[in-house]
């Protein structure tokens, strides 16, 4: 246990990379976001996001590196 009764992770490599998962029930409907995870290489990540977000019964999911996300604003900013 860390400070204050919390409890402390230690990561096993300093290579883990945070991937976005994206996913839709129907073919008819857009990719949202359905979360992250975080993942020492693709297959990980793919095995991680089926396990954690398989509450819903989706037709397509997929994850992308969260570095190579484009973003084209922020909220808060001018468009």
């Amino acid at each position: 246990m860390g400070p204050r009764g919390l409890t402390t992770y230690k990561r096993v490599s300093g290579d883990a990379v945070e991937y976005e998962v994206f996913a839709r029930k129907t073919r008819a409907e857009p990719l949202h976001q359905v979360g992250s995870v975080v993942a020492p290489d693709d297959d990980l990540a793919m095995a991680y996001a089926r396990a954690t977000y398989d509450e819903e019964r989706w037709c397509e999911m997929a994850i992308v590196r969260k570095e190579h996300i484009i973003e084209l604003w922020q909220p808060g900013e001018g468009s």
